[in-house]
């Protein structure tokens, strides 16, 4: 097991773009995944549009994704121009089927149709066995991906690491934090065997749920060996652009 990305996510207002940018360029496999919930926005997790123009406009070079969360993810699935713009800036975007009120509020169709009109962007499928019926759906998109999380946010360990879905470029998340990291990285190698693949994590690097940069940077000091080497094509996506 190899891993592409290290994707810490929940950065907000709180935290200076240039602070981000800076742990990027020492650990070049970290990426940055900013929740987007025009709701929400300015909340804890979740910071403000300003805030993610600017952090997307100051950090070039640097893996970035953004996670649509409820109306968002519905505005994009729509084809809201704001939506759009707003993540236009990131590489890959996660489509967060598991948070908040989205179910029966869009169809499947609308968003294989959607992602399938957007290839400079990579798709990540939040994946739970309640929503393996869409995975038929995108065995003809090359730009999506799956994430394993079952926690959806919460910080909960799944009872076990699940072995990679053949044709489809997974990641895992879930429960993920500085003291189990390199515990649970073990075991997810032993599930995944040679796949490449990556890791989020949200809840497990905040402290009285605020960004901690120690812990991130602990995380990342852990994940170092056994990060792909660069220029190495990931094993279960040879097709896409990463």
């Amino acid at each position: 097991m190899k891993l592409q990305y290290c994707s810490i996510t929940g950065a907000d207002d709180a935290v200076e773009a240039k602070d981000l940018v800076a742990m990027g360029e020492k650990y070049p496999f970290v990426e940055w995944a900013i929740l987007y919930l025009p709701e929400w926005e300015g909340r804890n997790r979740f910071p403000t549009e300003k805030w993610i123009r600017n952090f997307s406009a100051n950090s070039q070079g640097q893996h970035k994704a953004m996670h649509l969360c409820d109306s968002a993810f519905l505005g994009f699935v729509a084809g809201d121009k704001n939506v759009l713009d707003v993540m236009s800036g990131f590489k890959r975007i996660q489509l967060n089927l598991k948070f908040g009120n989205v179910e029966g509020k869009y169809d499947p169709a609308d968003v294989v149709a959607r992602v399938k009109s957007l290839p400079q962007h990579q798709f990540i499928l939040q994946y739970t066995h309640e929503k393996k019926g869409l995975l038929p759906l995108f065995s003809d998109v090359p730009n999506h991906a799956v994430l394993f999380d079952a926690s959806a946010g919460r910080g909960l360990l799944p009872n076990g690491w699940e072995a990679p879905l053949p044709g489809h470029f997974c990641g895992y998340a879930g429960g993920l934090n500085p003291d189990n990291v390199g515990e649970n990285l073990q075991k997810i190698a032993a599930a995944a065997g040679d796949y490449t693949t990556w890791i989020d994590m949200e809840t497990g690097v905040r402290t009285e749920d605020k960004f901690d940069f120690s812990k991130v940077e602990r995380v990342l000091q852990t994940a170092v060996p056994h990060v792909l080497q660069s220029g190495a094509a990931p094993k279960a996506a040879q097709s896409l652009k990463n």
